[in-house]
Parts: structure tokens; sequence; C-alpha cells
């Protein structure tokens, strides 16, 4: 069997005979070093049943194979002087490489996996050894009635393309499922929501350990706002643009690669795969982890802030005014009261800069690439809240000192045991 010459057929119904039987089907791969011919929608002949799923058959057992559809005369010239191929009218329009040579990128790698004797087992191995990966998938209507044909998963140095339309639900068996289920790796995924219902309702693939970067974005936007929600959730292309900044030509490729597949999702069943739809499968996971890490940091800016508060809280205050330990163990500190003025101040700033829907929430503009126009909220800062009076917690006439202007203090002599506690039950190792 020419491997090569039934690659030009891809996508047209063959007739293969087997010493057990004939089967009828969609040829949607043809593997050059097994000599394996892939269909799908295939059908028992003998029988005369439909089989699920796709159906793997290798070259040593076909006995004999036809090529049902009517094709070019031209597609059947083998001369020398002819060397046209039968065309991809549906794909090559809107993802020919042609089309994408801005993208022409050295660090977008990726590796395609298709077959499981040389390619699967070494991604499994690699992907079980780390912390935390990136996770999308791709496909047509993707949920528990849908069809599930690509899943990337992306690590910190390698991007995986898993072809499950070709691989089938043993991928999950063999691998993808122990991976996905692992507690011990962290799954960045942006909206799990139809990808969960997938996977656990068509593969019994339950997710676990799932960092949702679109969740995370509106609860970083609400933080900003002083706790008031957008009025839609962001798409990938938007938070990249957003939270990284991503280039120009990669956000306009993500966004026309998108327009494209929803004029015609059955691209994802094209095999072999344009390499415009392989880069854009590629960067969706690329900037995953990336992304995961600025949100992390954007979320956790007032609960550092107030540990820095905290760090210097009784480092920096005068040794008169230190009060009693036992007086300031479970009172809420004044600078933690500050929060709920800040997310006052936040509230306000939100309601100035952007407009409100009939719901009442906060209605975002779309990001740009450069000149990102979203108002940044307010980080946790004393100056900012004039209002507010100091709270003394002990004595009277304080001098109101700003902490960088606080010299490290060295105990007084005169110090007594009425205005000065004993250090050791205060834990002030600076003393």
């Amino acid at each position: 069997m020419d491997s090569a010459w039934l690659r030009e057929f891809l996508n047209k119904r063959l007739r293969i005979t087997l010493d057990c039987g004939a089967y009828l089907g969609c040829l949607r791969h043809v593997d050059a070093a097994t000599k394996a011919v892939v269909l799908d929608q295939v059908e028992d002949l003998e029988n005369n049943r439909k089989l699920p799923g796709i159906k793997m058959f290798f070259g040593y057992e076909i006995r004999d194979l036809e090529i049902l559809d009517a094709l070019p005369t031209r597609s059947m010239n083998k001369s020398a002087n002819n060397k046209d191929k039968l065309e991809d009218t549906t794909a090559g329009k809107d993802f020919g490489e042609q089309h994408f040579s801005e993208l022409e990128d050295e660090s977008l790698k990726y590796a395609v996996i298709d077959q499981f004797h040389q390619k699967f087992g070494p991604a499994i191995f690699h992907i079980k050894k780390q912390s935390a990966i990136g996770v999308a998938v791709e496909g047509i209507d993707i949920c528990r009635f849908g069809k599930l044909c690509l899943m990337q998963i992306a690590t910190k140095d390698q991007i995986y393309l898993f072809d499950i339309l070709l691989l089938g639900p043993v991928a999950f068996k063999n691998g993808l499922k122990m991976v996905l289920e692992d507690s011990n790796i962290l799954k960045v995924i942006h909206d799990c929501r139809l990808v969960s219902d997938c996977l656990y309702h068509q593969y019994r693939v339950d997710l676990t350990n799932v960092f949702d970067t679109q969740v995370a974005d509106v609860l970083q936007f609400s933080f900003e706002a002083g706790g008031l929600l957008p009025s839609c959730v962001s798409t990938l292309e938007e938070s990249l643009i957003r939270h990284l900044s991503l280039p120009t030509t990669k956000a306009q490729f993500l966004q026309r690669s998108a327009h494209a597949i929803k004029d015609n999702p059955k691209v994802w069943t094209y095999r072999p795969l344009p390499k415009g739809l392989m880069q854009r499968a590629g960067l969706e996971v690329m900037y995953l982890l990336s992304l995961r890490s600025v949100l992390m940091d954007k979320l956790m800016v007032d609960f550092t802030t107030q540990v820095d508060n905290y760090l210097s809280m009784y480092r920096n205050m005068p040794c008169i005014n230190l009060g009693s330990a036992e007086h300031y163990s479970m009172e809420l500190p004044y600078e933690l009261k500050e929060l709920a003025v800040i997310q006052r101040l936040r509230r306000e700033d939100a309601m100035k800069s952007y407009k409100v829907d009939e719901n009442g929430l906060l209605v975002r503009p779309c990001p740009q690439s450069e000149n990102i126009s979203e108002v940044e909220g307010r980080v946790i800062n004393t100056d900012d809240i004039p209002e507010l009076e100091s709270i003394v917690p002990s004595g009277e006439n304080v001098l109101e000192m700003q902490n960088d202007e606080i010299p490290l203090l060295e105990p007084s002599p005169d110090c007594t045991q009425d205005l000065c506690p004993p250090l050791e039950r205060v834990s002030l190792s600076v003393f």
C-alpha cells in the first residue's frame, strides 16, 4: 500500500477489505511509518451496522482498498509532469499558511501527538512530572453532546496537541484521564465549564485542581472596582491582551481565526490539520501559565500590602506608644479596618470610569493591544484616606510619624514598667 498516494484521498470514503470482514468509512489519517489507515464514520458491511468513534486498520491486515468518491481526473494522473494534488477547498481558504506568515515565531513550538507507539508515551511521562499545566480543547460544539477533536496541554517548556479525533477514547484510558484527575497537577483553563461537561459525560474524566483564568479575571476586576462586577466575562484573547499585553500580530491572528472557526466549526475534523489551526491551538495554551501567574499577583495585592503593614506595625512604633501586647493581640488593627474605606473609594472610582448597564453591572470596554484603558484599582495607602482619624491605642498627644521617617529605636533606660511593658512579651526582636 502506497501511503503517500493514499494521503491524496483524505476525507474521502473508502472501502477496506480484511480477512475478517469489510468496512466503509471516511479516511482521516494515514501513518507513513506503520502504514495504518484511520477511518471515521465506520460501517461494518458484513453485519450492516455503524461503529462508534474512529477505527484504525494496519497495512499488513488490509487485503483490498477501494476509493468510492468520484475524483477529478487530474488527481488520478501519476505522471511525472502532473504534480497536482487534491485540493482542500474547505480548510485552505481560511487557514492556509500564506494567510498567517506573520506568526512564524520560534517561540511557538508544538508537538502533534497522533499515534501511540512513538509519541504518546513520552508526552504523558513528561506531563506527569509537572506541577502546573495549561489545558484547552477544540472541536465541534464542545459539551456533552459535541465532538472533541483536539486537546492542547502546555508545560513550561513544551506544547502538546493531542489529536483525539485520531487517538480516540483510548487516549484518556492510557494516560490523559490520570493527568487531568491528578490533584497534584494544577490545570490552568480559561472557562472550564463546557470542557468539564464534555470530559465528564463523554470520557468519565472528573477534572480536579483547576485554576480558571476567566473566573480570576472577574475576581480581579471586582477587587479593583470595590466589589462591583463586570457585565460580562472576558474571552481568552481579551484576557491575554488585558493582562499580558499580547503582541498585536498574535492578538489579531486569534481574533481572525476565531471568526473563521465560528463560520465553519467542522474545520477541526479535517486531517491533516491546516497549519493555521495548529498555530491557533498552540497559542491558546502557550500563555495560560503566565496568565495565571499575573492574575495571582494581582489578586494578592491587598493581601501582600496588609502583610507589609503588619511587618512594620509594631516594629516602627515608638516605645512609649507601644502599650500592652495583650491589647493588640485580638483586636482588629487599624490598618485592616481601612480595607472597608478603600473598597468604598474604589467603588466611587469605578462608577466614574465605567458605564453601568440596566442590571447595575459595569461595562468593560474591549481591551486593545496597546494603551489599555482599564483603570487600575487603588492600592492600599493610608495617604488616600484623609478622612480617617488615627486610632491611638494608649496615651495622649502621640506624635504622628510616617513609617519611613521612624528610625530604629533603642530601649530608653528611663522607660518604666507602666509606660513600656517587657519587650519579650511583644516579640520585638529588633530591640
